[in-house]
């Protein structure tokens, strides 16, 4: 069997308990000794490993979006995933599970390359074949950002990938064409596991899902809603309608002060109550947020009715505006498809 890198006994070291196969693991053998590695220089290979990392630093708190490769929370040195859509019927993001083993790629994998930069190390690897549902909860730092060319590619291998009539050749990896454009893939897996290390790396990868109660996307072919990537969060009242609310806003204020510094004769009350821009007095949970740059009046309008919030004050200089709810218990559903949201509490 060919040796590839890392060695499946490092594999089955990421997952939460041994593998329950432990013969997955009989053909690698190590001899030798241990070496002294105070006398070793770091290699160039383990610098650009630190490079890769500290570039991609940036993206580790972006908000989520399709396109986006993030690490799976409670176990993120286990693998991450690719988000390519919504699944409204489920609730959760569907993708595909990415690990950094380039050298196990068969031809239904997307190996992630330097165009995709800036990208953690620890997304190397997009395994295609291994489709993936999970919740927002399950979804820790982002790793990287691939473009829509990029995600259609990995849409493309998922159906087409296992056409491939290449000779198995573990360890092997090559450009393909594929529909405007091409891809870095491996070859197809071998029929027998004593003859294809892959085969042996994906049992280990399928034992770390179940662990982790990961569940198996449903078929591609199931309705999903494509979410667009989220763009960089720009000051929100660039927008036009946006400037319309800040200038109501203004309005509100000096009408405020005007009735403020009134004497008490005219206001008919000697005790003035501050009110904000909502209606009645401001009681209640109180949430700030930064919408996506490209919302619509019309889109945010329709989702503050539907969640019962108002806006009673902002935007500020990050460009937030602060929420009303009367419910204390009310919880703003995560930014993604269906709502207009692109940052919670910023």
């Amino acid at each position: 069997m060919t040796a590839l890198t890392p060695s499946l006994a490092m594999i089955a070291a990421r997952l939460e308990t041994a593998p329950a196969d432990i013969e997955l693991l009989t053909d690698e053998v190590v001899q030798g000794d241990t070496p002294d590695w105070r006398d070793i220089a770091v290699s160039p290979h383990l610098l650009e490993h630190f490079a890769r990392r500290n570039d991609a630093a940036p993206l580790a708190k972006r908000p989520i979006g399709g396109g986006q490769i993030h690490a799976l929370a409670r176990r993120p040195g286990f693998g991450a995933l690719l988000i390519d859509a919504w699944q409204p019927a489920l609730g959760q993001w569907r993708g595909w599970l990415v690990t950094p083993d380039a050298a196990y790629a068969d031809a239904c994998a997307l190996v992630v390359e330097e165009r995709d930069a800036p990208v953690d190390p620890r997304a190397g690897l997009v395994l295609c074949d291994m489709p993936v549902c999970v919740g927002v909860a399950e979804l820790g730092a982002c790793l990287g950002v691939l473009s829509q060319d990029r995600l259609q590619a990995a849409r493309w291998l998922e159906q087409h990938g296992r056409d491939n009539a290449a000779v198995a050749a573990p360890g092997v990896i090559a450009r393909v064409a594929l529909p405007g454009g091409y891809a870095l893939t491996g070859t197809p897996l071998a029929t027998e596991l004593q003859q294809d290390g892959r085969l042996a790396y994906r049992q280990l990868l399928r034992q770390g899902l179940q662990q982790l109660q990961i569940a198996a996307a449903p078929a591609a072919a199931t309705p999903a809603v494509a979410v667009t990537p989220v763009t960089p969060v720009r000051a929100a009242n660039a927008s036009r309608w946006l400037k319309l609310v800040t200038a109501v806003a203004a309005t509100v204020m000096v009408a405020q002060s005007i009735w403020i510094f009134l004497p008490t004769e005219f206001t008919g009350s000697g005790n003035a109550e501050y009110r904000g821009g909502g209606s009645g007095v401001e009681t209640g949970k109180r949430i700030r947020v930064l919408f996506r740059a490209d919302a619509t009046e019309a889109e945010i309008r329709v989702w503050l009715r539907r969640q019962q919030l108002e806006i009673v004050s902002g935007p500020d200089t990050m460009g937030a505006f602060t929420l009303l709810t009367r419910d204390q218990q009310t919880v703003l559903p995560p930014p993604g498809a269906g709502n207009p949201l692109a940052v919670i509490n910023p």
